[in-house]
Parts: structure tokens; sequence; C-alpha cells
């Protein structure tokens, strides 16, 4: 039985909720709250109350001064207490460790408020002035380019080209319904012979084409093909308007695309213009781009005017390309500077005559002939489906792999260089890497493949197993075009597919933290290991810079989140760098926290690390070898089962 309290403690309910008792640290849970009545003095009633447990609603992100008063009293009493936000549908198990750090919270959230707010208010008002005196000079807001290209780098760092079914032999048709998207609107002169050519191509693989045009073309109606004019932007005019269209297009597009279900979606690359990419990336269809060159798309969008905004069409440009399942383009010499540039050769197609390209493209993805997908696991847990879409969607570190095309060997390596050698220097030798040759080595989400890799070039005998499907195929191509070995098998970490005592070492690298039962994950590495075996886990710090400054100041006080949701919350929509709406369970802990979860093994240390040189003042960054281990993201914890 268990006592339920609103967030203003005026009204009280007893329920019986088995959920809530196998219940530890923070799940995803759908709680109704039980028949409620007033009471007159939340301590009176729980004194009252026989009850086992203590749940307390919020309507905030943090429990108030009143509410870790009774948590206390709860704890004190031998009797547990429980956290719950209705709007998340998110509950979180309080222990006295939790209940003193939520002290802190509190108390750092009140300082921050008091101290920092007014400045922070004026300053804000002030950097105002100039958007407003624009939008009262042109009646428009201006174009706010560091938001544009940061949304495109975050979309470049998720491109991850969607295959095309590969056509049934026999059939006359190959796939379904296709979509010709144009968003040019700048090019209504006169109609396009080469876009009636290309529909009719398509026309000829699909069950139906439906042409998505900024303008209507007469001999697009003449070919008797589905044509929908879509409404021109309010802004038409300048290089403001051709970056901003995407946002006009997008939402219209979408909705088409959703309609329809289309096979494939083969855009005209033109200027500036996103949306197919994004779209692609979003609903998961298959993208083919016609690429006429970079100088022909600014040449026929700016009509010779200098580019205004240079660095925003390249990374559109760049966002086709990298989500792009087949390159079109007119000539040998476009195919080799797009390989120079790091395109797969095998996804760019030349295609010198429209007439010749249905049957080239039909080709071309018999060819690329697509490994068959592994299915999401069910798993029930609707935090584990978050971490599932997540990777699945966004490969962890890709998004700093900028040179080389996806799924290439060059990729793979250029993740590696950047992980070692920019993000986390430390990282070889604090993980031992070299170290464990000959032995049995098991690696709990392994993403792409990385960290594992170098495991295996030291020889160790290497597994890897891994909730992301798309991850684990990732870490399969990662080691077939290094010619390494190694077993990769889709399972969930809370329950693990060995016998026991079957591995000599057992990593795992930012993956806990993403797990509801992260206990039950360290009894399952406690179980696996051979007696005198190592766990090496890294887990995400509470008492670290990134956390404080980042998560806690700039995004629960600064942004008013807190306010609204808790912290849990605020770390699910801004830790993991995200392409998608994928909001996946993100958990912090102190080196006490994390020390307690290994308290089954022997001879546990905690290092941290992670601390990048500009998170740090300029003047303070010679300091960065030892704030590191003192404000650093990462926990390392290193255990050994006992012999």
């Amino acid at each position: 039985m268990f006592l339920y309290f609103t967030s203003d403690l005026n009204r009280a309910g007893v329920f019986d909720e088995a959920s809530l008792a196998a219940s530890t640290e923070r799940h995803h849970i759908e709680l109704a709250a039980p028949p409620l009545g007033a009471v007159a003095d939340a301590s009176t009633e729980l004194s009252r109350s026989a009850a086992e447990g203590v749940v307390f609603e919020l309507s905030s992100g943090l429990p108030s001064e009143r509410h870790l008063r009774l948590i206390d009293h709860v704890l004190r009493a031998g009797r547990r207490a429980w956290l719950f936000w209705p709007a998340e549908q998110a509950v979180e198990c309080v222990d006295d460790e939790r209940l003193y750090s939520l002290r802190r919270h509190l108390n750092a959230v009140k300082w921050l408020e008091r101290i920092c707010r007014p400045v922070d208010s004026a300053l804000t008002r002030w950097h105002r002035v100039p958007t407003a005196l624009r939008w009262i000079y042109r009646g428009e807001f201006p174009v706010r380019r560091s938001d544009i290209g940061s949304r495109l780098d975050l979309l470049i760092a998720g491109a991850q080209p969607v295959p095309l079914a590969r056509p049934a032999a026999g059939l006359a048709r190959c796939w379904n319904t296709g979509v010709y998207l144009r968003t040019d609107y700048w090019n209504a002169a006169s109609s396009d012979d080469r876009m009636v050519s290309v529909v009719g191509q398509l026309a000829s693989l699909t069950n139906g084409i439906v042409c998505l045009t900024a303008c209507r073309d007469g001999l697009l109606d003449g070919a008797g093909v589905h044509q929908v004019v879509m409404d021109a932007p309010r802004l038409i005019s300048g290089q403001d308007a051709i970056v901003l269209a995407p946002l006009h297009y997008a939402p219209i597009v979408k909705a088409a695309c959703l309609a329809v279900a289309p096979s494939l979606l083969y855009d005209r690359l033109s200027a500036g213009q996103s949306v197919g990419a994004e779209l692609s990336q979003s609903l998961r269809i298959a993208y083919v781009v016609e690429y006429p060159g970079s100088d022909v798309v600014t040449r026929e969008a700016l009509n010779g005017a200098t580019p205004s905004y240079p660095e925003l069409y390249a990374k559109t440009e760049e966002l086709a390309l990298r989500q792009a399942t087949i390159v079109v383009v007119r000539s040998a010499e476009l195919k080799a500077e797009l390989v120079s540039r790091g395109i797969d050769a095998d996804r760019v197609l030349v295609s010198t005559s429209e007439s010749e390209l249905g049957a080239k493209l039909s080709a071309i993805v018999v060819a690329q002939a697509p490994c068959a997908e592994r299915a999401a696991i069910r798993t029930g847990d609707a935090y584990k489906d978050r971490v599932q879409n997540q990777w699945n969607e966004n490969p962890v570190g890709s998004h700093h792999a900028r040179e080389s095309q996806p799924r290439t060997i060059d990729w793979f390596l250029e993740v590696e260089r950047h992980r070692y050698g920019v993000y986390a220097p430390w990282m070889p030798d604090v993980m031992e890497f070299a170290t464990h040759a000959g032995q049995r080595v098991l690696e709990i989400g392994g993403g792409t493949g990385t960290d594992l890799a170098q495991f295996a070039k030291h020889g160790a005998d290497v597994t890897d197993v891994d909730l992301a499907a798309g991850h684990l195929q990732l870490a399969e191509e990662n080691f077939r075009l290094r010619g390494l070995s190694g077993r990769f098998i889709h399972h969930d970490a809370e329950s693990l597919p060995f016998d026991n005592d079957s591995f000599d070492v057992v990593y795992s690298n930012g993956v806990l933290h993403h797990t509801p039962n992260t206990a039950a994950v360290v009894r399952e590495i406690h179980r696996v290991l051979r007696p005198g075996g190592r766990a090496i886990v890294m887990l995400y710090a509470e008492n670290s810079l990134h956390y404080w400054r980042k998560l806690v100041w700039l995004s629960g006080v600064k942004e008013g989140l807190l306010e609204k949701v808790s912290m849990g919350e605020i770390m699910s929509r801004s830790v993991e760098r995200s392409a998608n709406d994928a909001r996946p369970l993100v958990k912090v802990y102190t080196k006490r926290r994390a020390e307690a979860l290994f308290r089954d093994f022997n001879r546990v240390e905690v290092l941290q690390r992670q601390l990048n040189p500009e998170e740090l003042p300029a003047a303070l960054r010679w300091t960065l070898p030892s704030s590191e281990r003192w404000l650093g993201w990462n926990l390392i914890v290193k255990a050994t089962k006992r012999v």
C-alpha cells in the first residue's frame, strides 16, 4: 500500500501500485492518482499512515523545502519515497544520497536565480534591440543564420542514407508511389523539358508519381501526371527568402509524404533548400538527389549575385549529398568531383540521358542490395524504446565525421580520430584498450564499434551486445572494413544472453545511464564476469561543470525549464545530439552513488575525466589536466569481481 500526495500537499490518497515496489532510480511509468481527499497537515497524515511508501506528485522540476522535509521524515521511518511528474509520466526513487543531492539542487537554483537573473534579464533586453528595430523598419525578423546553421549541422550529423527497397523480380513496377520535389520558386520563367523526362522515367518505375512544384509547369500538365503547386512563401525577394524557404515548404511536403507514403523522394537540388533531405531523415524515405554541380545551383538561384549566405548554401548541399540514397549526375566529371569530396562512388549514378535514368536507377538499387535490418526489440519500456529510436537514427559520434561519406572506412576512421585526438585524448590509456590481449572482452552498447575495434586491434576476443539495431549494423560494417573479427548480438543488457563467468572484461562507455534499471545491468555484468574479471564503465557525472553550468544553469534556470520539468527531462531533451524527436533517458551519478552500484565488486575505483578546454575560461585552461579530475563530465568506474 502506498500513500499519494498531490503537488500542493493538500490532498492525499492511498493505492496499491505493484510497479512502484520494483522502481529504483528513474522510470517511465503510467501512474494514475488514486481517489483523493483533503488533508489538513501532510506531516500528520504521514504519521498516521501505515503505508510502506509515499509518492509525492510534482508540478515543477524540483521539490520544495517542504517536500524535502517530508521525504526525510519518510526515510527516517524506514519507508520508501518517490517523486512523480505526471506530465512526463516519470517516477524517481529517492534514497538518502539522492535526498542530499536534491537539497544541493534546490539551494544552487535559489542562489543562481537570486544572483544571476536580474543581470541576465537586462542583457537579454539590450541584445533584442537590433532585432526589434529591424522588425519595425522592415516588418520582418532577420535571418538568424547561426540558428539555421546549427540546425543544419544537427541534420548533417544525423545523415544516414535510407536504402531503396530492392525491386521484386518480374514486377512491371519497381516501387509504389514516388514524389518528385522542386522548391526553387525562382525558376518560373519557362517549362522544364528535363523535368518532364525525369518524371516520365519515375512514373515508369512506380505505381504513381506526385509532383510537388513551386511553380506550375505546363508540360507536366500535358504529361498527365499529378502536379501539386505549392503556395509560394510570403517572402520571395532576395537571398533572405531563399534560406528561409525551407521553413515554409517543410510542413507542406511533410503532409504530402504522410498522405501518400512514397517509396522514394526525388529532389532536384537547389540553393539553400533542405526540405527533401530533412524529410528523408525524419520520415525514413529513400532519397534520390539530382545534382547539377555547385556552380549551377548557385547561379540559377542568385543570377550571378554574390552569395550572402555561402555557409548555409554549402551546408544544405552537404546535407543532401550525405543523406542521399543515390545522387544523379550528368557527367563522369561530376561523379569524380563528388568522389573526391568523400561521396561513396557506389551511390553516384551518371545519367547523361533522361531516357536511361529508369534502367540505371533500378540497376544501382539491385547492386546496393541492402542487408536485412534487425527488428527493434520489444522491451515494453518507453524509455528503452526512445533509446532505440535515438541511436538507430543518430549514430553516436557520427556528427564529428564531416569530411567522409557515411559507412565508408574513411568515415569510421574520421570518427575515431576525433574521438581520441580531439574529444577525449585520455580515453585509450584510461580505458585500457591495449592491455587485454588474448582476453574475452564484452562491450555493452558498442555504438559504431570505435572502442571495441581498439580492443580487437590489440588482440582481444571481442563481443558487442547492443539494444540499438542501427548501431549494431554499423559496428559490423566497421569491423568488416577494418578486417577485424567480433561477435555482434542484438539484445537488452538488463538480461544478458551469456552464461556465468563468460568474460574477462566487461566494458561500457556512456550506456548504462540510459537504461531504466542500471542496477540490474551491473548485476548482469557481475554475473557474466569470471572471478577476478574487470568491469570498466563510464557514467555521466553529476558533480561536473557540464551538468551544473549547461544543464542546471543555462537550461534549467536561465531558460526557465526547471519551473516546468524535471532535470531528468531536461537531460533527455538536450544531452544527446538528436536530429529526430527521440528523448532517451539520461541519468547522472555522484562518485558515492556510482560506488554503491558496484558494491558487490572488489577494489572499486572511480575516476573523473572529460573536460574540454573551451569549457574553461581562457585564463584557467592551463589547469585542464587537474580540473577535469574534479569537474569532468565522465565518471569511469573500474571494479574487480571477487575471486
